[in-house]
């Protein structure tokens, strides 16, 4: 990427939230808000293309440093701290993005999963009062996320440009603090003087302070995007130099699983393209390809070193060519992700490595479940039976097996909101919102349950009195019959049922309160 420009995408992206920020003021209406989320949407996917960008440029440095230690590793160096800053500040954004929606949404929200942001899926995009909130923080302490991104993007900036020499590319300075420098005051249009964070995001809808917090994202990575395209052009040709004729022997690895193939390339560091060199070795002849560069190939056949000795001809020169490898039987690993057993009625994520084998490689099959895959986790959702064996997969090769065992999720306990213990103030009773069903503290998923029914049973007056819930929250019922509760008396609360994740009802322990 050229040093200071910005893609027509993402000007247009940029341009689109100024007009859609001027139409909040005078009107939020649904097709504003819903606009909003497309543009988070496209916000999103841009983010990913350029983090892909990013990804592209680092692979390309280490493969220079790998050709050139001296020369380029001082750049890769600075390509890989700006990464881990980028992915740092990309990462603390995000939270304050699940932050601020689960404030406005609810900690239940569906639009949330595992990290991942679907804005779609928010249900109280309009709410005024999530950002400035989490934002702004307590009035006049400064205390919000706000004031954090602020130092946060400013350093991050700061950073980027101390890499960059002015007098080379001034243009690249310029875009990233045009990407990234945030103002420390804003001038209104009616000539009011605030903060940036005030100005910012006080009383902003939910979803527009989403948007705005993914194009701030954008905005990270395409600096990045920058700066290591910058770092990258530093090492020019003129860098790769050699005074000497050497062989290079680069193998595929230098461990190889019995009955797979070893490969590993044997070239000239300098070569001249109107000569051809040829290697001998371990009794078979090789002839270079493009670039001078000649493949060799094995399947080994027993486990152990093996040691090859042998020669390469360049014109009437010989060079001597020594080269090693161990073999090594499979290893396979199978590691849930959570503990050594799988739940039924949810995904539990299994991370599955064959030693010498790339992930794209594995394949697995597994008895008693179904399963999907993301990388070198699959997520496994088992059946009815007490166990789930999964078989490891490479090249059509059954490489073996591993057995897991299967349980039902355990049984949540019932709590009232804002009480513990068996005794309460009547206050507290009144003030409670209803039950909540509570995994056990050593369970390793993060998983909810929802009460969906209960009954509340006391005895007032020397008569019983009972009132039921088909949901969470207390009914009205429920309610004045707490009221009518004195100092002393108990109410019990019977018959709770909660939903788990896997759509199963279970039925919970009662709980037993004593007023104080």
């Amino acid at each position: 990427m050229a040093g200071g420009t910005l893609t027509p995408r993402q000007k247009m992206i940029n341009m689109m939230y100024l007009v859609l920020t001027a139409m909040l003021a005078l009107n939020v209406s649904a097709e504003v808000l819903d606009a909003f989320v497309e543009i988070d949407k496209g916000i999103e996917n841009n983010t990913r293309i350029v983090a892909e960008k990013n990804d592209s440029n680092l692979a390309e440095f280490r493969t220079a440093a790998a050709e050139n230690k001296e020369k380029v590793e001082p750049w890769l160096l600075k390509g890989e701290e700006v990464h881990l800053r980028a992915t740092a500040l990309y990462d603390k954004i995000n939270q304050i993005k699940i932050d601020v929606i689960t404030t406005g949404d609810g900690n239940d929200t569906e639009s949330i999963t595992d990290g991942t942001i679907d804005a779609s899926a928010i249900d109280d995009k309009a709410n005024t009062d999530a950002s400035s909130r989490i934002m702004l923080g307590v009035t006049g302490m400064k205390n919000g996320h706000a004031y954090v991104l602020h130092d946060a993007m400013n350093g991050y900036c700061n950073y980027l440009v101390s890499l960059i020499d002015e007098t080379q590319d001034p243009s690249l300075v310029h875009t990233l603090n045009e990407l990234l420098r945030l103002p420390d005051k804003v001038s209104k249009t009616d000539g009011e003087v605030t903060s940036w964070e005030v100005a910012t995001f006080d009383g902003i809808p939910l979803i527009s302070a989403v948007a705005l917090l993914s194009k701030m994202q954008m905005d990270v990575y395409n600096s990045e995007n920058e700066v290591v395209s910058y770092l990258i052009r530093q090492v020019t040709a003129s860098d790769f130099k050699f005074s000497d004729i050497d062989v290079a022997i680069i193998p595929s690895s230098k461990y190889v699983i019995r009955g797979t193939e070893f490969s590993a390339e044997i070239f000239f560091a300098a070569y001249d393209p109107s000569l051809k060199p040829t290697l001998t070795l371990g009794g078979r002849t090789f002839s270079a390809g493009e670039k001078g560069k000649i493949l060799y190939t094995a399947i080994p056949d027993r486990v152990g070193v093996t040691a090859l000795q042998g020669s390469i001809e360049l014109g009437k020169d010989t060079y001597p060519v020594n080269l090693s490898y161990t073999v090594i039987d499979p290893n396979i690993v199978v590691s849930p992700e959570k503990m050594n057993v799988m739940y039924r009625g949810i995904d539990n994520p299994v991370k599955v490595s064959l030693s010498g084998v790339s992930q794209d490689e594995i394949n697995v099959q597994i008895t008693n479940a179904t399963h999907t895959r993301a990388g070198n986790i699959f997520n496994v959702r088992p059946g009815k039976e007490r166990t789930c064996e999964i078989s490891v997969w490479n090249n059509g090769k059954n490489m073996g097996a591993h057995t897991l065992r299967v349980k039902d999720l355990p049984a949540p306990s019932p709590v009232l909101d804002g009480i513990s213990g068996k005794t309460a103030k009547k206050s507290d009773l009144l003030a409670s919102q209803g039950i909540l069903a509570q995994m056990p503290r050593d369970f390793d998923f993060d998983l909810r349950f929802r009460v969906v029914s209960f009954s509340v049973f006391a005895a007032i007056n020397g008569y019983a009195e009972e009132a039921s819930s088909n949901a969470a929250a207390f009914t009205p019922e429920q309610q004045r019959l707490f009221s009518r509760l004195r100092p002393g008396d108990r109410v019990s609360f019977t018959d709770i049922k909660a939903m788990g994740p896997d759509g199963r009802t279970v039925e919970l322990n009662d709980i037993s309160i004593k007023l104080k």
